[in-house]
């Protein structure tokens, strides 16, 4: 995403943000019987100012990151978040209000505004407390071949962690601590590790060199690597033990694991001649951070494809959409003979902190020998 596009991106966004705004306030004046012109007046400024809040906090933590810009800018995505279920309750409220007009009843609006609004306050809560709370999800995979080291391994997956203003260092470390418990025999890290704000990304990422693993960690970009700055990203975890793999393609105890670059100012990817480097022969697994390409990777024999990116939606119920743009491959695991693709919904958010629509997953994978 180049600069133009980004900032034709932010200023669509934020007037569209602006405009469910407008909603709310004019809901709220009705249904809440605002008459009054100051009290109008001052609701209309409060609404105004909030729907910029999360414009203008982005800029105030990239300019200067510090703990209460980070605070404002934590406090204005959660508020993104939930107008966005407030926007669906002042819908729904209207819905009422106008089935009350067809049916001739009067109905008592205050209440339903109220009862509406506060499901939305309700569900919000819920999201944001879940964005922090990951679970461990369990798999098993067949793989033909499969070397005797890695029979009955676990390996783990774990994508779009997004550390920055919101999710920092305490948050990585809680993700460390879970995948060390699962004793894994492998780590791959499939891209979106960092978010695209955060001054002190080597702090963020500090707690990685826990990670514990028998054959190692391994690591891929995402795209929020090219909008923080791919150099800048290798740069932050390039003391942390980690193996990161760009386009190329280790043997790791007789399995083979290719880790492809995500490309910068672009979204296609000629992923044929790296594929080409695989034996079809061989056990394989690919790190590729979007569900793109699934019908390539599988013509090449591969017997694992990790990917992530989606988060599922993230927020409910826009997990209809990641479903058809990535035809079906936008969250789990799909088998189709020797073949296994899975999508994380991811371990962190991005946006607002808030996940409503699924849990932030850290995916575990045992090997099987088929």
């Amino acid at each position: 995403m180049n600069k133009i596009t980004m900032l034709i991106f932010l200023l669509t966004a934020t007037a569209l943000v602006i405009l469910g705004h407008l909603g709310l306030y004019g809901t709220w004046v009705k249904f809440f019987g605002i008459h009054a012109g100051g009290a109008r007046r001052s609701l209309l400024a409060i609404v105004l100012v909030l729907s910029v809040s999360f414009t203008i906090t982005s800029v105030l933590v990239f300019w200067k990151e510090a703990f209460l810009t980070n605070l404002l800018y934590t406090i204005s995505s959660i508020w993104l978040g939930f107008v966005w279920y407030a926007a669906i309750a002042a819908a729904l409220t209207w819905g009422v209000w106008f089935l009350g007009k067809l049916l001739h009843v009067n109905m008592p609006m205050v209440v339903v505004t109220v009862a509406l609004l506060a499901a939305a306050m309700g569900v919000s809560a819920y999201g944001v407390w879940n964005a922090w709370h990951p679970v461990v999800r369990q798999f098993s995979v067949n793989i033909p071949n499969l070397p005797e080291p890695w029979r009955g391994q676990k390996i783990i997956q774990l994508s779009d962690v997004h550390l920055g203003p919101v999710h920092r260092k305490d948050f990585m470390q809680s993700v460390v601590n879970l995948t060390n418990a699962e004793q894994p025999a492998a780590v791959f890290i499939t891209g979106d590790l960092f978010d695209g704000g955060g001054r002190d990304l080597n702090a963020l990422a500090e707690p990685l060199k826990d990670l514990h693993s028998t054959h190692g960690t391994y690591y891929i970009t995402g795209n929020h690597e090219t909008y923080v700055g791919v150099e800048r990203s290798l740069a932050a975890i390039k003391d942390l033990k980690l193996t990161i793999l760009r386009d190329q393609v280790t043997d790791v105890a007789g399995v083979q694991v290719l880790g492809i670059d995500y490309p910068v100012g672009t979204t296609t990817k000629d992923v044929a001649p790296l594929l080409a480097k695989l034996e079809p022969t061989k056990p394989s697994i690919v790190l590729w951070h979007e569900p793109k390409y699934v019908d390539q990777v599988k013509a090449a024999k591969v017997n694992l494809l990790l990917a992530g990116h989606t988060h599922d939606g993230q927020l409910w119920p826009f997990g209809t959409i990641t479903k058809w743009v990535y035809k079906g491959y936008h969250d789990g695991l799909h088998t189709d003979g020797n073949f296994n693709e899975y999508t994380s919904p991811g371990v962190g958010s991005w946006g607002p902190p808030m996940r409503t629509g699924n849990r932030p997953t850290i995916a575990v994978f045992t090997l099987l020998n088929t």
